[in-house]
């Protein structure tokens, strides 16, 4: 697969920047192809990269027990994955597979890294384009986990979410 500028334009990780800017993270990503049915990352594996998805679909999965798995999302063309272990080296906590043939991009940190002292104003669209995504997930969860607690008959579920809240937004010992 040869990349273009076009490429990068579509994509949310990438929106805002400049012709500049395109410029400078076209010359340093990655571009990688995958076959239909092949798996891009692996839940409990480390690939510290986010990933743009250009051409194609992707599922991502995550493993619930020993042998069942829970689909989380499809990724269409724009689509982006791998953000969460981008920031921190730490395992992927779902497996992304092709369900299609795939092009993508990605970015590794030594790459972003080269683009901070290269094109700070590119590196700074691209890390808010994250923030807004992790944001915009964070929130669809909020919601989807408040609604599900609501719906419980069970008030142990209501006494577990607020135990969980008050971890979530004062424990900051990452």
């Amino acid at each position: 697969m040869t990349k273009t500028h076009a490429d990068l334009e579509c994509c949310a990780l990438f929106n805002g920047l400049n012709r500049e800017g395109l410029t400078s993270v076209f010359e340093l990503v990655k571009s990688e192809a995958f076959a239909s049915g092949s798996d891009i990352l692996q839940q409990g594996l480390t690939y510290q990269s986010v990933w743009a998805v250009l051409r194609g679909r992707c599922e991502v999965v995550r493993m619930c027990g020993e042998d069942r798995h829970q689909q989380l999302a499809i990724l269409e063309p724009g689509g982006i994955f791998g953000e969460m272990s981008f920031f921190q080296d730490v395992p992927h906590s779902a497996t992304v597979r092709a369900m299609t043939d795939v092009d993508t991009v990605r970015i590794t940190p030594a790459a972003f890294d080269r683009l901070k002292a290269q094109s700070p104003h590119a590196a700074f669209v691209i890390v808010t384009n994250l923030v807004r995504l992790l944001s915009d997930r964070l929130r669809r969860m909020d919601n989807w986990t408040c609604d599900l607690v609501d719906r419980s008959t069970d008030g142990r579920h209501h006494a577990e979410w607020r135990e969980f809240q008050s971890k979530l937004y004062t424990d900051w010992s990452f």
